[in-house]
């Protein structure tokens, strides 16, 4: 464990080293522009002026945006668009219509040096690549200072509920519980979304009220997000301790959950507005955990025109892994064609095209395909079955290559022992026969096995009295029984071994026989 802390602290060092490292050259970018002078001359002015302010040269680089840069302005208006249950939130009490301007954001209250930091803030949060790792980034960069111990974002789903993206600060067990929070329950970051309002609340006070909180802290602020006017998610930033922030926090906090609400709408839509991630991911996540074999929800992802370019393995069940020795971790987050180009053309990639959108479920095999390994290309006995779930396709794959060679190797050595297996379920009347019984039997596998009580007909009539006796003991004493025969088919005799044993339920009834037929030595070949 203390290793991997360490590798994890020095990756996120690494990433406040480029998240800095941006603020710079963007501010060398705009001194450049302004004095005309090299991107070596500029950064000689920011050093400078870092040690005549005893300043940092990331604080100054971050001030000087600032000051240069105006307040970030609202999305436009979106253009109208068809109904998608997603999408169906709740307006900003007192916003105005689409084709008004939206009220000034939080930033435009702020200070010189508060505005430094926000684009601190900002600029390490537009270098996030992950929804996840969101909460972090605004802390780590600009919320920290604040004395801020944990950081909950989270998006509204069409009925209510909010859906965790990213936090930081909570115990991996608490948001792992609290992943799902219905809209039923009286949490206090419900009560913005809900009425799209802040909400600063100490512990103290949500006990009077009777809200429930997320995570240990004795104060909280709860920031809905907004997305072109509408609440989209919320923000939920805590303080261990400490009384209720005054106006200018308050006006800080509010402008950096609004550039991580901006950059998280970003990460999980696409420029149409559409889902790039599947609303259904994570109501599926309990399901997969419980899964044996190989499952997974797949997102579409689409082109500019909503065309369907490729598939995205979104979640796999724990044990999912394909013939090329990839396991569910190698594969979630993967496409489809990167990792199966073969799926264009075999059938898999239409199939779950057209379950998308007709809703009807897909089959396929088992067939022989073909999977691209690290190496080489993998050839496979596989089939698959998936059926839409949400906006995406539940799938299921399974191969069948080892069935196959265990069969190919029973049925060879049952051809070189001269024994069959036979079974018949006396419950649903779905009898099964090996390949060999036929063959020993005489009868032709399209004709189907014969019923237990109609094999006294392939009896010579000398044996078939002490043949009946026996079936009579399997089947009504329940005995296991074993007995030898001399059977006649076209026109010849030969014996055979019956062996057979009864099958019971939980009640001591009867429910299958199961049995192996063995010609003895002196009988004719096949």
């Amino acid at each position: 464990m203390a290793t991997v802390r360490r590798l994890q602290a020095e990756v996120e060092g690494l990433r406040r080293v480029q998240r800095r490292r941006a603020v710079i050259e963007q501010a060398k970018g705009l001194l450049v522009g302004r004095l005309g002078c090299s991107p070596d001359e500029a950064f000689a002015h920011l050093s400078q002026i870092s040690q005549q302010s005893n300043m940092k040269v990331v604080e100054v680089a971050a001030g000087l945006l600032g000051i240069a840069t105006p307040a970030p302005a609202p999305a436009a208006a979106p253009r109208p668009e068809p109904f998608r249950p997603e999408r169906y939130v709740r307006m900003r009490p007192g916003a105005p219509g689409p084709a008004d301007a939206a009220p000034s954001p939080a930033a435009a209250l702020l200070g010189e040096e508060s505005m430094a930091r926000y684009h601190l803030a900002c600029a390490a949060v537009a270098n996030v690549d992950d929804a996840r790792e969101l909460a972090e980034a605004a802390w780590a960069e600009g919320l920290r200072h604040l004395g801020v111990t944990a950081v909950v974002l989270g998006i509204l789903e069409p009925d209510g509920a909010v859906r965790l993206v990213s936090t930081h600060g909570l115990a991996r067990t608490l948001a792992s519980n609290w992943q799902r929070v219905p809209g039923s329950l009286n949490v206090a970051f419900l009560k913005a979304v809900a009425n799209g309002r802040l909400l600063w609340i100490s512990r103290a006070e949500a006990a009077e009220q009777g809200y429930e909180l997320l995570g240990d802290g004795e104060m909280r602020g709860c920031l809905p997000l907004y997305d072109r006017g509408r609440v989209f998610g919320v923000a939920s930033v805590i303080w261990s301790r400490g009384r209720r922030p005054d106006a200018t926090v308050r006006a800080y906090v509010g402008a950096v959950a609004e550039a991580c609400g901006r950059r998280m709408s970003q990460l999980l839509h696409r420029a149409d507005g559409t889902a790039i991630a599947s609303p259904a991911a994570h109501w599926v996540e309990a399901v997969l955990e419980t899964l044996p074999g190989s499952f997974a929800l797949l997102s579409p992802i689409r082109d500019d025109g909503g065309e369907v370019l490729d598939w995205r393995f979104d979640r796999c069940s724990p044990e999912a892994a394909d013939a090329a020795g990839r396991t569910a971790d190698e594969i979630s987050g993967r496409r489809l064609l990167d990792l199966y180009p073969h799926a264009g053309t075999n059938g898999v990639f239409d199939g779950y095209l057209h379950t998308l959108r007709a809703g009807e479920p897909f089959r396929l095999g088992p067939a022989l395909t073909v999977l691209a390994g690290d190496r080489h290309d993998v050839p496979a006995v596989m089939s698959v079955r998936a059926s839409r779930f949400g906006d995406g396709v539940l799938a299921h794959w399974r191969y069948h290559d080892a069935e196959r060679r265990l069969i190919s190797h029973l049925d060879r050595v049952q051809r070189l022992g001269d024994v069959g297996w036979a079974e018949w379920n006396l419950v649903t009347g779905d009898d099964t026969w090996s390949a060999q019984t036929y063959r020993i039997l005489r009868r032709g596998p399209g004709q189907g096995p014969v019923k237990l009580s109609g094999l006294v007909r392939y009896v010579v009539p000398e044996d078939a009295t002490g043949f009946t006796d026996a079936i009579q003991r399997l089947t009504r004493a329940q005995e296991p029984i074993a007995v030898s025969v001399r059977l006649r088919r076209d026109g010849r005799q030969f014996p055979v071994r019956f062996v057979a044993d009864p099958v019971t339920d939980g009640r001591g009834r009867l429910v299958a026989v199961h049995a192996a037929v063995h010609r003895l030595a002196g009988g004719a070949g096949s």
